[in-house]
């Protein structure tokens, strides 16, 4: 028998396309949760097009022990309302794409949430967007942080609006601001559902390169 292909992943909120187009070829996503938490990397932002081009969306979080603090204990900020203009910025950005009122409800619960872990947070946002993408995956915490993990791919440090997936051939979508912008690649998740509704789950299977 095959054992099943397992790829370790970091968490992120609403993840690029990238990270999709990954765990297609996985049965298996072991999320990071013991690693010391990174700054400024896709755990606790996306990236979405706007009619000025690319916005980051971030969730403030509270990290208990500074700059020493594991990823399972970050915490969400919620002293600011920024759920309410996350969504209103979506709307605004993504109202006119073909399939924002089909899956609006499913996401705006998204938005809605009083969960304290961002890791927690990350975890209902991965579940529901494979469900929606019709992706089979298994997910697990790690139990220990392995620096050098053998077996199976290591992507942690992959995802980060400093570092694009250039190994990836992407192909082009329509978009929203396309014909102001042109096509921007490796956006939030968010971006290909929207504009690519039910046939966003075969883009990713068809995507050449990885």
């Amino acid at each position: 028998m095959v054992s099943p292909a397992k790829v370790l992943l970091p968490t992120a909120y609403f993840p690029p396309v990238s990270y999709f187009i990954h765990i297609t070829h996985f049965d298996i996503a072991l999320i990071e949760q013991m690693e010391t938490f990174p700054k400024q990397t896709f755990r606790n932002r996306c990236e979405i097009m706007t009619s000025a081009g690319r916005l980051n969306l971030i969730v403030p979080v509270i990290k208990p022990n500074g700059n020493h603090t594991i990823t399972k204990d970050v915490e969400i900020c919620y002293r600011e309302p920024w759920q309410g203009h996350q969504w209103k910025t979506l709307m605004t950005a993504y109202r006119s794409s073909p399939y924002f009122n089909y899956y609006a409800d499913i996401i705006k619960q998204l938005f809605e949430t009083d969960e304290t872990s961002l890791l927690q947070h990350n975890f209902r946002i991965l579940k529901t967007i494979t469900s929606l993408l019709s992706i089979s995956l298994s997910m697990e915490y790690t139990v220990d942080y392995i620096k050098n993990p053998e077996g199976f791919p290591d992507l942690r440090s992959e995802f980060s609006p400093k570092k694009r997936q250039r190994a990836i051939s992407f192909l082009e979508y329509p978009q929203v601001f396309g014909y102001k912008k042109g096509f921007i690649a490796d956006l939030s998740i968010l971006d290909l559902l929207f504009n690519m509704g039910p046939e966003a789950g075969r883009y990713l299977r068809q995507v050449i390169g990885h």
